[in-house]
């Protein structure tokens, strides 16, 4: 599906030489912050394992809560298989 958005030339400027792509992030971070969206799946919408999506999920200042040993442990297979 497309959505077509208007944004001022000084939105699309700021949002740098990839605009769709950082308007895509930014929409992605809030509807994960919103409990909308997991970051597994924010993560494979931007193409990424889910390991990948938490340090993108973090690296933005959002919190992302503590793994047992038994989670981390099935975090690293996921981000591990080809």
């Amino acid at each position: 599906m497309n959505v077509k958005v208007e944004l001022p030339a000084e939105v699309v400027e700021a949002l740098g030489p990839e605009p769709e792509r950082e308007a895509l992030e930014a929409i992605l971070l809030f509807l994960v912050s919103e409990d909308r969206m997991s970051v597994a799946r924010a993560g494979e919408i931007l193409g990424l394992d889910r390991l990948a999506a938490i340090r993108w999920y973090t690296s933005h200042g959002f919190y992302y809560p503590d793994l047992s040993g038994e989670d981390l442990a099935e975090e690293l297979r996921h981000a591990r298989k080809p």
